[in-house]
C-alpha cells in the first residue's frame, strides 16, 4: 500500500526553472480536528519532505502557479474553473506538496478481495478544494469492523472536489473514508476559513466509486449501528440506505421508497423512539451536490443547515451531535436543538441568505444547482408549527409557538417579546419574514372611513392610514402624520423674537376628578421633570380653575428653580370650551362609552355637532380670544396647565389631525403633561407643534 498514490494527468503548469519556489508549512497531524489555517499565500519559503507508509510527516508543501504570472492559486477564484493540478504530490492540511516522486512501499497481502481497483468519486462540502487528502481505511471484519493496519490515501488535484485511486489492493471490501481539506463555503461563495474532515463508511463489493459529503458524515455512525445490531451479520452496503432514510426523515426530507419521492416526511424526533420503516433506494455516497435528482437538493439542503449553524467547528460538532442522536434508534430527538437550527435558519431565509447560496453557487459553474429551498424553508416551518405556505394560507401572518425558539410569543399581538412575524408570501408561496405593514395591519380589516388611523398590532407606537380607494392600510407619507416632540427639543427650536405658550394636559392626578382633587406624589415628580427642562427661562404660567392644574404649574416652576411662580387662572382652560351644549355632551358620555370616546369621535370625524361647536371655528376663536391677546404677557415661554377635555381636541385642531388622539379608534389618549406648542413668529404668525413632557405624549388604555 502506499503512502499517497500519485495523481497525474492533465498538462503540467509549470516546469523545472519556471515554478516558483514551494513554501513550507510547520503543521501539527489534523486527524480527527479541524485548523484555522488558510493555505498559505508565502511562496518563498524553504522546503524539505518526509513520508511514511503510515502517515506522511509534518511538513509539507504547495505547488505555486507559473513564475510572473501574480495569481494566488492559494484562493479559487470564481467561477470555479475546471482546473487540475499536475504532477506528483503528498497532501496534507489541505495543501498539496510537489514531490519528485512517491516511494510505493511493498504489500505482503496476497489474499485480495479485489486487487487494482480504479476508484473515483466526489468530496464536497461545497467542493473540496485541491490539496485535501481522502484517506480509506480498510475495515477488519473479523474484528466487528475495527481499522485495520491497511490504509490508501490519494489527494485532491482538481477544484470541483473530484477525487481517483488509480489502483488499490482491497483485502477487505468494508472501509471507512476521510477526507480532510478545505473547500468552497456555499454561504459565502469563497474557501473555508478553516479545514474540515468529512467521513464515509462504504461497501466497495461491488462499487468503484463513492461520494463524501454531509450525509455520508452523519449516516455513518446509524450505519455502523445497524450493522452492530445485526450481530456484524449483515454487510454495510446493506444499511446504507437505511441510514439514509433515517438521516433524511430526521429534517423531514422524505424521498425514494421511503416516501414516494420529494416528499417531507414527519419530524421522527417529535415522536422519540420509533424508527424508519422503509429503506431508501440510494445510500449517502451516492448523492452528489449537482446530481439531477431531489436527492442532490436534500444534500444540499442539509450541508446548508449544518454550515448555517456557526464556523467549521461549530457546525461538525452540531453535525457530529444529530450523527451521535440519530446513531441509536434513527430519530433526532433533541426538539431544543431542532429549535435553535430552525431559529437560525429562519433568519438565514428571512435575510435572502438562501437566494444568495444559489447566487454563489450558480456562479461556480460545476453545474445546476438543485431545488434546495424547499427542504430548507420545510424543515424550519414545520419546526416552528406553520402550515404549508400555498393558495389557501397565502397573506397569513404567524407568530412562532414554538415554546423552544428564541422568537417564540404565546399570541399574535403579545406587547413584550420578539415583534418578528411571518407571512405567507401569495406570489412566491414561501413563509418570509412580515413587513411592518403585514404584520401591523392583518386583521384589521376594511377601515371605516378613508383616512382613518390605526396603531400597528405589533408596534403599538406605529400608525397606519386606510385608503378607502384601494381599500387597504398603508404607511404614512412623511409628515402626514405627526408625532409628539420634547418640551425641552422644541424651546430649543425657538428663535431670537419668537415666543412659545405650552398647553399641556395637567400631571398624574388622584381619583378625586373634582375640581379640588389633586395631584399624587408621582404626578409631582413628573412636573418637576418637566420643569427640569426649562431651567433658567422666564417662564408666564396660567392653569384653569382646578387644584390640579395649579399645582402642576407649581412643580413645574419648582423643576425649573423658580422659586416664586406668578401666574394667571384662565378659566377657558378648564376644558368644556369646544362644548356647546353639556346636557347633550353629558347624554352621549353616558351612552356611548365616556368622554374619551366622545370627544376624540368629536375632534377626528366631526361627531356630535348637536353637543359641539365646529372644530376649525372653534379653534380659531380659542387662538384669537384667548392666546394671542396674552402673548404680551410672554417674555420668551409660557406654560398653561389644561385638562384632556380640552388639549385633546385643540391639538387635533392645531395639527389637522395629524397626531394619533383617536382613542375611538385606537384607543390612545393624550397623555400627562402633552399637549400642544403655540409658537408666535417675529411677524405675528403662529405655528404649532404637538408636545410631550414625559417619554411619551400619548397613553394606550
Amino acid at each position: 500500500m502506499s503512502s499517497c498514490d500519485s495523481v497525474k494527468y492533465g498538462a503540467i503548469p509549470c516546469d523545472g526553472d519556471d515554478c516558483e519556489t514551494i513554501s513550507e508549512i510547520d503543521s501539527s497531524d489534523s486527524k480527527g480536528s479541524s485548523s484555522n489555517e488558510k493555505p498559505p499565500k508565502d511562496n518563498k519559503s524553504s522546503s524539505s519532505l518526509n513520508s511514511s507508509s503510515s502517515q506522511r510527516g509534518h511538513h509539507h508543501f504547495y505547488s505555486s502557479s507559473s513564475k510572473g504570472s501574480g495569481k494566488d492559486t492559494s484562493v479559487v477564484q470564481k467561477p470555479i474553473n475546471d482546473t487540475t493540478i499536475t504532477g506528483t504530490f503528498t497532501c496534507h492540511d489541505g495543501v498539496l506538496v510537489p514531490a519528485e516522486s512517491i516511494v510505493e512501499m511493498g504489500d505482503d497481502a496476497t489474499d485480495f478481495r479485489r486487487a487494482g481497483v480504479a476508484i473515483s468519486g466526489f468530496a464536497e462540502k461545497g467542493p473540496f478544494r485541491y490539496g485535501t487528502s481522502v484517506k480509506i481505511v480498510e475495515l477488519d471484519s473479523l474484528k466487528r469492523l475495527a481499522d485495520s493496519e491497511r490504509a490508501h490515501e490519494t489527494c485532491i488535484v482538481t477544484s470541483n472536489g473530484s477525487f481517483n485511486f488509480p489502483s488499490v489492493n482491497l483485502v477487505s471490501p468494508y472501509v471507512r473514508v476521510e477526507a480532510n481539506g478545505f473547500y468552497m463555503d456555499e454561504l459565502t461563495g469563497e474557501l473555508s476559513s478553516s479545514l474540515v474532515t468529512l467521513r464515509a463508511v462504504v461497501d466497495l463489493s461491488k462499487r468503484d466509486s463513492f461520494n463524501v459529503n454531509m450525509l455520508t458524515h452523519m449516516a455513518a455512525p446509524r450505519v455502523m449501528k445497524l450493522v452492530e445490531d445485526s450481530g456484524n451479520n449483515q454487510p454495510i452496503g446493506s444499511q446504507s440506505g437505511r441510514a439514509l432514510t433515517d438521516v433524511l426523515s430526521s429534517f423531514g426530507i422524505s424521498l425514494g421508497s421511503s416516501g414516494g419521492g420529494g416528499g417531507y416526511g414527519g419530524f421522527g424526533g417529535w415522536n422519540r423512539g420509533g424508527q424508519t420503516s422503509t429503506t431508501s433506494s440510494k445510500s449517502a455516497e451516492d448523492i452528489s451536490l449537482f446530481g439531477s435528482d431531489d436527492y442532490s437538493a436534500a444534500l444540499l439542503a442539509v450541508s446548508v443547515m449544518m454550515q448555517s449553524y456557526g464556523s467549521v467547528n461549530d457546525m461538525l460538532k452540531f453535525a457530529d451531535f444529530i450523527a451521535d442522536d440519530i446513531r441509536g434508534d434513527g430519530n433526532w430527538g433533541d426538539n431544543s436543538s431542532k429549535a435553535k437550527l430552525a431559529d437560525k435558519l429562519l433568519m438565514l431565509d428571512a435575510e435572502g441568505g438562501l437566494e444568495k447560496i444559489r447566487t454563489n453557487m450558480e456562479y461556480w459553474g460545476l453545474g445546476d444547482v438543485p431545488d434546495f429551498e424547499k427542504h430548507v424553508r420545510n424543515f424550519w416551518t414545520k419546526t416552528h408549527g406553520f402550515e404549508s405556505c400555498g393558495t389557501m394560507t397565502a397573506g397569513q401572518v404567524k407568530h412562532v409557538g414554538n415554546s423552544q425558539s428564541e422568537y417564540f410569543v404565546s399570541y399574535y399581538e403579545q406587547p413584550d417579546g420578539p415583534k418578528i412575524r411571518f407571512i405567507c408570501d401569495r406570489t412566491t408561496k414561501n413563509w418570509r419574514v412580515a413587513t411592518d405593514l403585514e404584520k401591523d395591519t392583518y386583521g384589521l380589516g376594511a377601515g371605516d372611513y378613508d383616512g382613518q388611523i390605526k396603531s400597528g398590532k405589533i408596534n403599538q407606537d406605529k400608525s397606519y392610514i386606510y385608503d378607502q380607494s384601494k381599500k387597504t392600510w398603508r404607511e404614512p407619507e412623511p409628515g402626514e402624520i405627526l408625532e409628539f416632540e420634547d418640551v425641552g427639543d422644541v424651546l430649543k427650536t425657538v428663535a431670537a423674537g419668537e415666543k412659545v405658550i405650552f398647553i399641556l394636559r395637567h400631571a398624574e392626578r388622584s381619583d378625586d376628578t373634582g375640581k379640588n382633587g389633586h395631584l399624587t406624589s408621582n404626578g409631582k415628580k413628573q412636573s418637576q421633570t418637566v420643569g427640569e427642562k426649562f431651567k433658567g427661562e422666564n417662564i408666564y404660567f396660567a392653569n384653569s380653575t382646578y387644584t390640579r392644574s395649579y399645582e402642576t404649574c407649581e412643580n413645574v416652576a419648582l423643576g425649573a428653580g423658580i422659586t416664586e411662580m406668578g401666574n394667571d387662572t384662565i378659566p377657558q382652560l378648564d376644558g368644556e370650551w369646544f362644548v356647546k351644549d353639556n346636557d347633550k355632551f353629558e347624554n352621549y358620555k353616558n351612552s356611548n362609552g365616556g368622554g374619551w370616546v366622545v370627544t376624540s369621535e368629536y375632534a377626528y370625524k366631526g361627531s356630535y355637532s348637536d353637543a359641539y361647536y365646529p372644530l376649525k371655528s372653534r379653534g380659531e376663536e380659542f387662538m384669537t380670544e384667548v392666546v394671542v391677546p396674552r402673548f404680551e404677557k410672554v417674555s420668551k415661554m409660557a406654560v398653561w396647565i389644561s385638562h384632556d377635555m380640552l388639549v385633546v381636541p385643540l391639538t387635533a385642531f392645531c395639527t389637522e389631525g395629524k397626531v394619533n388622539l383617536r382613542y375611538f379608534d385606537t384607543k390612545q389618549w393624550i397623555n400627562y403633561l402633552a399637549g400642544v406648542a403655540i409658537i408666535m413668529g417675529v411677524d405675528g404668525t403662529l405655528r404649532y407643534v404637538p408636545v410631550k413632557g414625559l417619554p411619551s405624549g400619548t397613553m394606550t388604555m
